[in-house]
């Protein structure tokens, strides 16, 4: 599949995927490749086929929300893992993953509305996030004292290995434990 410019278009979308690290949506790899849904559905489906076939250590992962993800082979992880893997590079309190919890599930939050649900202080605890770039700002809320609004990154998704939000457990099999 050839494009305009005499490039292939299932190398190009390859080398978006390598370079951007993260889930990928079909709008953004159609923005790039300037290819319709379909055209890149079929270059997709090519890399896939292609992984496969030659036994590469690459997979691309897709979500229901049409976001893809080039990363390697599940099996691979328990031997590269503790050398690459990010989730060996941080660690996190239990109150840190409770803040976190909190913030991927009810983003957009402030800090005062994080602090109602645990009943503690988490000013600490949300520099700590900020520094790991596992949340962000995301604008203020409008209220009166126009407290800050946080929600998490690409690097939380990346973290806990997911393509989007949509894939965290749902809040109700927490409610079962």
């Amino acid at each position: 599949m050839k494009n305009n410019n005499d490039i292939d278009t299932t190398q190009l979308i390859e080398a978006l995927l390598f370079l951007e690290n993260r889930p990928v949506n079909i709008q953004y790899i159609s923005k790039i490749t300037g290819k319709n849904k379909k055209e890149i559905k079929e270059s997709i489906a090519l890399l896939v086929k292609r992984f496969q076939e030659t036994g590469s250590s690459l997979i691309i992962s897709e979500n229901e929300s049409d976001d893809y993800h080039m990363t390697i082979s599940p099996s691979l992880y328990d031997h590269l893992g503790k050398y690459y893997d990010s989730r060996r590079k941080i660690r996190l309190s239990t109150q840190a993953l409770e803040t976190l919890a909190i913030i991927a599930y009810k983003q957009p939050i402030t800090r005062m509305e994080i602090e109602k649900i645990r009943g503690v202080q988490v000013s600490h605890i949300i520099r700590i996030l900020l520094e790991h770039k596992l949340i962000q700002f995301l604008g203020k809320k409008d209220v009166p004292g126009k407290p800050l609004l946080y929600g998490t990154t690409d690097n939380f998704l990346k973290y806990f290995g997911l393509l989007s939000l949509k894939d965290l457990p749902p809040i109700s099999e927490f409610e079962k434990i």
